[in-house]
């Protein structure tokens, strides 16, 4: 599985809907797409990319917390899968004991990863070929 690494471009923001986009670059280059999701999970990502923190942790404060407590840290991010138009997401997390994938909604996985200024990686096969062709 080829990953290719991107970053999150820009959230869009529709004031008249309650679906909301993330769009993802890829890295020096001009190919991109958009991840629909949802009102909250926009903020959450906006808030994050801004260094807006509450007083008491919220969700994707929490996961950080519970990660570190546990002796690991985020290493990555990744697109992995397009299914049924639907996107999927794992969290890299380096362990003592060597690396741990987690399955995650990417808006989950963007949230903590603006946070932490982590890599994001997109499957080529999986992902970008089903949106862009073979030849990208």
């Amino acid at each position: 599985m080829a990953k290719i690494p991107f970053q999150l471009a820009r959230i869009i923001f529709n004031e008249m809907q309650s679906i909301q986009h993330v769009v993802l670059k890829e890295t020096g280059k001009e190919r991109h797409f958009s991840i629909q999701i949802g009102d909250s999970e926009a903020l959450a990502i906006y808030r994050r990319a801004m260094k807006r923190y509450h007083q008491r942790p919220l969700t994707h404060d929490l996961v950080d917390r519970v990660i570190a407590g546990m002796g690991g840290s985020l290493k990555a991010v990744e697109i992995s899968d397009l299914r049924d138009h639907t996107y999927y997401a794992n969290l890299v997390i380096e362990t003592a004991d060597g690396e741990v994938r987690i399955d995650s909604r990417p808006s989950d996985a963007i949230a903590l990863l603006v946070g932490n200024n982590v890599d994001l990686f997109v499957d080529d096969e999986r992902v970008l070929q089903p949106l862009f062709g073979e030849n990208g």
